[in-house]
This record gives C-alpha cells, sequence and structure tokens, in this order.
C-alpha cells in the first residue's frame, strides 16, 4: 500500500471520526429544557466553550437560556461573552450567574439583569486575568469592594470588560503573527 493512500485514509478516518464527534457533541447541547435550573450542574457539567467542568468552577458559572427554549452553561463570564456572540441570532429568555455571596456550594443562580458584578478585583478570575464576580445584592458588592477593591458594574459592564480583553488578546497575536512571518522571511538567505 502507497504511503500516501494510507495517509489519505487515516485523514478521512479522521474527519469522519470528528463529524460523528460533532453530531453527538450538537446532541448532547441541543436540546429544549423547560427547566434549566432544576439540577443544572448535572445536566450541563462541562463548559460548551472551553470544556472546563462547571462544578469546580460553580462559583463564576453562567447558565444562558435562548429565546427558543435551547441551554447552554458556561464556566465564567469571559465564555458567556463568547457564546453570546456566536449564538447572537438566537435571543435569550434569560442568563443566570452565580450569587458569590451565598455561603452555599454550589452557589445559587441568580439573573444577570438584576445582579451586580465587581470587576478587577483580588478575587480570583476564571478564564481572565481580570476578575468579574456577581453578586445578587449591590450592597454584597461594595462589601466586597471594600475588602478586595474593583470597581462595580453591571452584566453589560462585565461582558464589554471580557470582549475587550479578547480583542486585546487577539491584536497581540496578531502582531506576534505578523512578527514571526517577518523574522522567518529576513532571516532567509538570498537565493
Amino acid at each position: 500500500m502507497k504511503r500516501r493512500d494510507l495517509l489519505g485514509g487515516l485523514i478521512l478516518l479522521a474527519m469522519a471520526g470528528n463529524g460523528s464527534a460533532q453530531e453527538s457533541k450538537d446532541v448532547r447541547t441541543e436540546t429544549v429544557d423547560p427547566a434549566p435550573l432544576d439540577n443544572e450542574l448535572e445536566k450541563y457539567p462541562r463548559c460548551v466553550i472551553c470544556n472546563m467542568d462547571r462544578r469546580k468552577f460553580h462559583y463564576a458559572r453562567h447558565l444562558l437560556h435562548y429565546a427558543d427554549g435551547h441551554v447552554q452553561g458556561t464556566c465564567s463570564v469571559h465564555c458567556v461573552g463568547e457564546c453570546m456572540l456566536r449564538e447572537r441570532r438566537r435571543g435569550f429568555q434569560a442568563i443566570y450567574a452565580p450569587d458569590f455571596a451565598a455561603s452555599a456550594d454550589p452557589k445559587p443562580l441568580i439573573e444577570v439583569s438584576s445582579a451586580t458584578y465587581l470587576i478587577g478585583s483580588d478575587l480570583r478570575g476564571v478564564m481572565t486575568p481580570v476578575s468579574k464576580v456577581s453578586f445578587a445584592s449591590r450592597e454584597a458588592a461594595l462589601q466586597a469592594k471594600l475588602t478586595y477593591g474593583g470597581e462595580i458594574g453591571s452584566f453589560a459592564t462585565a461582558i464589554s470588560a471580557s470582549m475587550q480583553e479578547t480583542a486585546n488578546s487577539l491584536l497581540r497575536r496578531y502582531d506576534n503573527d505578523l512578527e514571526r512571518l517577518r523574522r522567518k522571511r529576513d532571516a532567509k538567505p538570498a537565493a
């Protein structure tokens, strides 16, 4: 058997396996859920964007409930921003965030429209160097600000900060790629 045929067969096999894995992932994450908050960590244990364990990061997880009834779980505000960008045509029924001030584990979820975010504090961020932590009450967020620093904001402020971080990261990557290509081109000996 020729190496080219063997390589082509392996590529086709890998593509077929990847396609069936994608189909099974879509089936798992694309179900209508009339009660998304009931046992949400069991139904959506992994982040749809980065595959992180949402149970481990229960204090930062978010849940998106789309207008068509489908639900997706994420590990952080950063991944929510990416979901919102990818699925923007679907519309939203609700987006839920954890109440960081709650003593229960896992943290209970609240609607982001009523949440107050503490942005840029000394609290640990998930998927970001700049933390974005949600609280059910503004008073709890202000109390945490006294201890950990940061700025008070809304969900819109947190998503904006996350999107700005993503944009800056993409621009850094682009600049690095251009610099690498320039160095490679300059290092080639003249023919």
